[in-house]
């Protein structure tokens, strides 16, 4: 696998400095878990790993999730509750059957409250050999300080390939945005709160939905410049080609700017917050 993670993990592992406990901030989390998946088949593997290689069944039960000495937690409602992490240490009291490791994968490390938090620092505290652990998260500032303390921190980043076609629910989502933004634009931040962010769970997100964006103003630029005609999609933006192309021109190499920054740590709601008020200027 030519992914920097993969390598880093598999390094450490064949130099024996492997830590007990990862947290990876990642702008793709289910790329991320694919990537920790193939980690543990090369960790736990019985000879020298080598892929679809029939030797045992020890990868087919990590790629369905039938390993018991392997689980996956995901956060319950609003957050990762104590009783999961209760659960957790319960599952893995004794040593695994049939792997060399216990192994946990918490998503959305950030769901973390402080009593599921204070839950887990013993395995984090006195780690045991046959315990390793990994929490994802799209921002690792989000995460508590007893928890970040305590791992390796990781980064893995995916580049994204802006000519993929988007999926519809992000334009939809961009068309209602700009409109929102354009047409009563004082209103516009409290639109950020309550409307766009609870539909943003990762930074995967918001590059699908600022690469939307880019895709209407770029049109309407083209448009303003008689190069194409407006696209039939983005009719209801027809009342602002009375701009001249310098307005449509300031927007995109915004959202080029966001774009660019979103492959690194920022907080989502301040990017939202920051594309509104640069918009307004």
């Amino acid at each position: 696998m030519d992914n920097k993670i993969f390598q880093e993990l598999v390094h450490a592992y064949h130099e024996k400095k492997l830590a007990h406990a990862f947290l990876i901030e990642t702008n793709d989390k289910e790329k991320c878990y694919q990537t920790i998946l193939h980690f543990l088949k090369v960790l736990n593997c019985p000879n020298d790993y080598q892929e679809n290689c029939k030797n045992c069944n020890l990868c087919h039960l990590i790629e369905t999730h039938s390993l018991p000495s392997l689980l996956t937690i995901y956060p319950d409602g609003q957050n990762i509750k104590k009783e999961q992490i209760v659960e957790l240490k319960r599952a893995f009291q004794t040593k695994p059957v049939f792997s060399k490791y216990n192994m946990y994968i918490l998503m959305d490390a950030e769901y973390l409250n402080s009593a599921s938090a204070n839950t887990m620092l013993k395995f984090l505290e006195e780690p045991e050999e046959y315990i390793i652990g990994f929490f994802i998260t799209n921002n690792k500032e989000n995460v508590l300080d007893t928890i970040k303390s305590r791992c390796q921190i990781l980064l893995d980043y995916y580049d994204y390939d802006a000519t993929t076609d988007i999926p519809l629910e992000y334009f939809q989502m961009a068309i209602s945005y700009a409109l929102e933004i354009e047409t009563v634009h004082n209103e516009a931040l409290l639109y950020n709160r309550e409307t766009l962010l609870p539909l943003l769970k990762d930074k995967k997100d918001a590059f699908w939905l600022f690469n939307s964006l880019l895709r209407i103003y770029e049109n309407l630029y083209q448009v303003s410049l008689n190069i194409e005609e407006l696209d039939t999609e983005f009719e209801r933006f027809k009342f602002l080609l009375k701009k001249d192309s310098s307005y449509f021109f300031q927007k995109i190499q915004l959202i080029l700017d966001i774009l660019d920054k979103l492959n690194y740590n920022l907080n989502i709601s301040l990017v939202l917050d920051r594309f509104v008020l640069e918009v307004g200027e």
